[in-house]
């Protein structure tokens, strides 16, 4: 098994992408943010939000524009090398361009209104099914062992995976397009925090894609993880510009979309535990919050109904809380300012988690297989 990954590791569909997306990032950002500067394209935060980041009110948001333009140009090197464009890396493409599309309209409306408040939650959950049903069909019909799962690699250098049938892999393709680009979403809430934890999730995708022989997908990734890059020199605390949910849905969208594509369901799960753990700390948050307030029926209720019009219905007073601040990136944000330690350790401690996420996926990923 070694030797076969390096041997993969010698194909230049992940190196050159890479470096070609760095490249293009780190010169286009320092002229992008001069500009949203100059257009007063101001980050607006959200009133319940920590009171430490009042200071962020005025950084220019929308940065997720100058890594997608990078990634965009750095897999240009890549397809000159195939040849020719797969269906598959189009779709992804696409796919990933209509969630940028998305957070873009969120985005403006924000800035246009100076407010925190963009486009319906509703509207937004309703695209991001759409995108995943038509990415499942796309795939389906148009690509390359659409519905395959990738479970291990093989000492010969075979794939050990099996197939879901198309119902499956468009429920799974929604859910996971909508679960993601969301999750990305909420997780994007301090300097470098997104940008980092998404940055090595990337490389992990393209490192497996590669060795599974996806090499135009793993150029995606790589490119991915290199735009990423530039966007962190930036980015770190104290940012510069902040991503904006162009940037966070557009990161979202790819990553479900290289999933669906790639097969690579069952290894995401592991690989994307620090989004799910921060989704459902922000729904825990609001469930427990709804459920505790006092409310008193008209008429007698079972528990159970009553417990389903807290959650569904707008109601007076205050609930309890959970955490201090959800989501979780919050949470200990509240937790280590008592200790008079700023956000950039707790941004820190998130990275190591998800670093320590992915050396053992790649670990597992490898040795599993090498025993096979």
């Amino acid at each position: 098994m070694p030797e076969a990954i390096l041997t993969h590791m010698k194909e230049p569909s992940v190196i050159v992408p890479f470096f070609a997306s760095l490249a293009v990032g780190l010169c286009v950002f320092p002229f992008y943010i001069k500009w949203l500067k100059s257009k007063q394209v101001e980050q607006y935060l959200r009133e319940e939000g920590p009171k430490s980041h009042a200071v962020k009110a005025k950084t220019p948001t929308m940065g997720g524009l100058g890594f997608i333009l990078a990634i965009f140009v750095g897999i240009i090197p890549s397809l000159i090398i195939a040849g020719k464009a797969p269906w598959t890396s189009i779709l992804i493409l696409a796919a990933a361009g209509c969630c940028a599309l998305l957070g873009f309209a969120d985005d403006y409306g924000k800035v246009t209104s100076k407010s925190n408040k963009g486009i319906s939650g509703k509207l937004r959950l309703a695209v991001e099914f759409g995108l995943g049903l038509a990415l499942a069909l796309g795939l389906w019909f148009f690509g390359t062992d659409a519905g395959k799962v990738i479970l291990l690699p093989s000492p010969d250098g075979s794939i050990y995976s099996f197939a879901l049938p198309l119902w499956a892999f468009i429920g799974a393709s929604m859910f996971i397009m909508a679960a993601t680009t969301n999750a990305i979403n909420l997780h994007d809430g301090m300097d470098g925090l997104a940008g980092g934890t998404c940055f090595l999730a990337f490389a992990t995708m393209a490192v497996i894609l590669l060795v599974t022989g996806q090499y135009a997908n793993a150029a995606i990734a790589a490119a991915a993880a290199g735009g990423l890059a530039s966007f962190l020199v930036f980015n770190k605390n104290p940012a510069k510009v902040f991503m904006g949910d162009t940037g966070s849905l557009f990161l979202g969208g790819l990553m479900g979309a290289l999933v669906m594509s790639g097969g690579l369901i069952v290894w995401f799960v592991p690989l994307s535990l620090i989004y799910i753990a921060e989704t459902v700390s922000v729904m825990m948050q609001v469930s427990y919050f709804k459920l505790t307030k006092e409310f008193t029926p008209d008429k007698p209720m079972l528990p159970i109904m009553v417990a389903w019009h807290k959650l569904t219905h707008k109601l007076p007073g205050e609930g309890k809380r959970i955490f201090r601040m959800a989501p979780l990136h919050h949470h200990f944000e509240a937790v280590m300012a008592e200790r008079n330690t700023g956000e950039a350790s707790v941004v820190s401690m998130f990275w190591l988690a998800q670093a320590l996420l992915c050396a053992a996926i790649l670990s597992a990923f490898f040795l599993s297989g090498a025993k096979l």
